[in-house]
């Protein structure tokens, strides 16, 4: 009776499972169903001539046939008299097929003259080299070993492979199945590596993870990120992209084990002697990381955005196979990637969409402001082409482009190109509000007709609208049927010929070196100006204060753009070059010797009453806050006793380093109240002759920054030197760093027995100033603990080290 029980429970679970089972089935089957009704082609009426020959190809795959040859495919095709199909239909026949699954069919130049007709031929060639490793014999597990450490897989050993019994039907079109698998991605070669190089290389086979203590230094790094929409990115969308990212570029080797920078889920490249780039992925983000051996501000902006465009345009590609439904057939699916950009933020990155066009951008989590400067070059022009011409198969501007706001300069650049009807026409489609009259105020508004008014009326479209973008020029040039390769021509740097050597072009031009320039440059000035980086709301306040004299407007536009961050030679004559102003480039110098450091001469009297009157210790602030002097520098003038004695120190140091300390020193005698001596110093500097200070401090930066070695956070430190010391309470921020093994017990007793809290402070920016980044990091973190001075490690965090800044330092 018992037993009865049991088994009519267990029979009762088992009808319960089997109900289950087969409902889950049913859902299956259901959802297959809605798939294939979902697919374009589902319902479509195919051609009856495709019949026979679809009726030849199911023959040959009975008989164990994997691979036609064109040539056999069209011998079948011809044997079908008048259900024969054309060479465009034949191909049409491939198209349709392959898309439906039922043969597979590249048509490229290296795959077109063979077709797999059994699909599931592909899934041997794959299992061949993507498989588990109980299904490799034994005597090949040497090479599984080498695929999950490296990557690596000889040519021969590929080889050894399909000689196998199992794979003989590969072995037997090895150099196609060889050209097809590195047109998928599974393996691929070096860059620069010829067809007949002895090794390819298999990303989805590496187990081997990169160690975590090859942390990218974000000081010399910009970032770029791909952000899938869906949290898990299917793998050979990731490796095909690996697959990509080592076959532009070269895959680096490490100097520490020599093997080839190749991960799981990560890979470096070199670029060239100066940048490397490197890959990961964490989470649902494919992260690039461009690194220059220097610092950031010395990336080259067109490596940059090329880089950009080449791993844009991969990955749309790699994205568009796996979800297009055919080969002939658009994709209209949108894209299942954004674009962000990563910014370091504290220890971590943040990132934002690329499609940002402020200057600054407030982590939302972290609430801290960021600078954009120095990322926005993923987006800096592209290289030129031959004659600033497209080639035959562009067709426009890419997504990355389309989705930008076009800065001013950009609106320059297409006025110039721009009659006066097509940019009328074009701002009748732009301007959403009362176009006409507002087109005919521009026009009355302006005193030059041309350039200006074209200008002007990009403008007006860009400012009235909260969101503008590139997509929405290109669309008003289709509809005006004007040439949208227009766009495409001012997204790319000007074809120069310039003779002079790199290290001349990198330097910023002096006043001196400029000074000629406003007698040649007549009605472009406006142009100029806003290829050089001003903005439209600049140009036009100059404008309008010097409304009848180019030649001061010239003059003022040059003033003002020598102060930007990125003015170089190379800056000014490209835009010379766009502006067809070539012939101006002779009135350049580039002469060093301009700038040369020259000691300074001071009065006699003067020299007297420093070295007797003064006290320093806020001379000494101001000029480590403008970077003029160093820790080191303080420490050499504060170890005399005497204060005549460091007065000396310290005057001698001004004298003999010229231009900027002087300069920073005259300024700091008058922010410390010793006017008079500030304002005798300041006559003595403009009897020396104008325009010493300013060319000194320009051509110390000539220099270069090759050797550079100050780490960015001791300046980002520096430079908020008075900031800090004139605002904390020493105490909590001391204890925090003893708690983190930052500072010692000795360290603090050293702080404390400074008599007054600057002077405590002092102490402590000394031995932040001779600290390694875990100690700057500790410090800020101090900051924050204490919300009264939250803002202020914010400030510190964020501020801007520039080439100037750099320069200054050097010197």
């Amino acid at each position: 009776m018992e037993e009865k029980i049991i088994f009519n429970t267990n029979h009762s679970s088992l009808l319960m499972q089997e109900t289950r089972r087969t409902k889950e089935i049913a859902t299956l089957k259901k959802l297959l169903v809605d798939v294939a009704l979902d697919h374009p082609r589902c319902g479509e009426l195919m051609p009856t001539k495709f019949v026979p020959l679809e009726l030849q190809l199911a023959r040959k795959v009975e008989k164990n046939k994997k691979i036609l040859a064109m040539d056999e495919l069209n011998d079948m095709n011809k044997q079908n008299d008048k259900m024969a199909l054309t060479p465009a239909q034949l191909k049409s026949f491939l198209k349709v097929n392959h898309a439906l699954g039922k043969l597979i069919y590249f048509d490229e130049a290296c795959l077109k003259d063979n077709v797999i007709i059994d699909p599931v031929f592909l899934v041997d060639v794959l299992r061949s080299i993507v498989t588990d490793e109980q299904f490799w014999p034994d005597h090949l597990k040497e090479i599984l070993k080498a695929l999950k450490e490296s990557g690596k897989l000889l040519k021969k050993d590929l080889y050894e492979i399909w000689k196998q019994d199992c794979f003989r039907e590969i072995w037997a079109h090895n150099t196609y199945i060889v050209d097809m698998l590195v047109h998928l991605d599974i393996i691929c070669r070096q860059k620069d590596d010829e067809d007949g190089s002895d090794f390819f290389l298999v990303p989805c086979m590496i187990s081997n993870k990169r160690e975590e203590s090859q942390q990218i230094d974000h000081d010399r790094s910009i970032h770029l990120a791909y952000r899938f929409k869906e949290e898990v990115v299917p793998p050979a969308i990731l490796y095909r992209f690996i697959a990509t990212f080592i076959s532009i570029w070269k895959l680096r080797v490490s100097a520490k084990s020599s093997r080839l920078m190749l991960f799981t889920d990560s890979a470096d490249v070199k670029i060239d002697g100066d940048h490397d780039m490197r890959f990961d992925i964490q989470g649902n983000r494919f992260i690039v990381s461009l690194t220059h051996k220097v610092n950031k501000t010395s990336i080259i902006p067109t490596i940059a955005s090329t880089a950009q465009e080449c791993l844009t345009h991969a990955i749309t590609n790699i994205s568009n196979f796996y979800f297009s439904v055919s080969e002939d057939s658009d994709c209209t699916r949108d894209l299942p990637f954004t674009i962000q950009i990563g910014i370091a933020c504290g220890t971590d990155l943040c990132f934002f969409d690329h499609t940002l066009s402020s200057k600054e951008w407030i982590c939302p989590e972290h609430k801290t402001k960021h600078k954009t400067n120095d990322v926005s070059i993923w987006f800096a022009d592209k290289l030129p082409t031959d004659d600033d011409r497209c080639p035959q198969d562009c067709s426009g501007l890419d997504k990355v482009w389309l989705d930008r706001q076009p800065e001013d300069k950009h609106l320059g650049r297409l006025a110039a190109k721009l009659t006066h009807e097509d940019t009328r026409t074009i701002y009748m489609y732009l301007k959403k509000k009362e176009p006409a009259l507002q087109w005919d105020i521009i026009n009355e508004s302006n005193k030059r007709e041309g350039f200006n008014i074209k200008l002007n009326a990009l403008y007006d479209w860009k400012k009235s609208s909260k969101y503008v973008s590139f997509k929405q020029l290109q669309n008003s040039l289709e509809e005006g049927n004007i040439d949208i390769h227009k766009l495409c021509q001012i997204s790319r740097e000007v074809q120069t010929e310039i003779d002079q050597p790199r290290d001349k072009l990198l330097r910023r031009p002096s006043v001196l070196n400029i000074q000629q320039l406003p007698d040649h440059i007549g009605i472009q000035t406006f142009q100029l100006g806003i290829e050089l980086g001003l903005s439209v709301v600049e140009m036009q306040k100059i404008e309008s204060n010097h409304v009848t004299n180019l030649h001061v407007q010239t003059e003022e536009v040059l003033k003002r753009w020598v102060k930007l961050p990125e003015a170089t030679f190379e800056v000014l004559e490209k835009a010379l070059h766009r502006l067809e102003l070539s012939r101006v480039l002779s009135y350049l110098t580039y002469d060093k010797d301009l700038g040369r450091q020259i000691e300074i001469e001071i009065n006699e009297q003067v020299k007297e009453r420093i070295i007797q009157d003064i006290q320093i210790n806020q001379i000494l602030d101001y000029m480590m806050t403008h970077l003029v002097i160093s820790s080191d520098d303080r420490r050499s003038i504060e170890q005399y006793v005497r204060q005549d004695d460091q007065n000396k120190a310290l005057l001698h140091d001004v004298i003999t380093r010229g231009e900027p300390t002087y300069t920073v020193f005259v300024d700091a005698l008058r922010t410390s109240g010793y006017t008079d001596l500030a304002s005798e110093l300041k006559c003595n500097s403009q009897e020396v002759g104008s325009g010493i200070a300013l060319v000194q401090t320009e051509n110390i930066e000539n220099k270069g920054l090759s050797h550079w070695n100050v780490p960015m956070y001791k300046v980002r430190l520096q430079k908020n030197y008075s900031k800090i010391i004139n605002n904390i309470q020493h105490e909590t921020i001391v204890d925090h760093l003893i708690s983190r093994d930052v500072l010692t017990i000795a360290d603090s007793q050293m702080i404390n027995a400074c008599p007054a809290q600057i002077q405590k402070n002092r102490k402590l920016m000394d031995i932040l100033l001779h600290g390694s980044e875990h100690v700057f990091i500790e410090f800020l973190k101090a900051l924050r603990e204490d919300s009264v001075y939250s803002e202020l490690a914010d400030e510190i965090e964020n501020t801007t080290v520039a080439s100037r800044d750099i320069s200054t330092i050097k010197s």
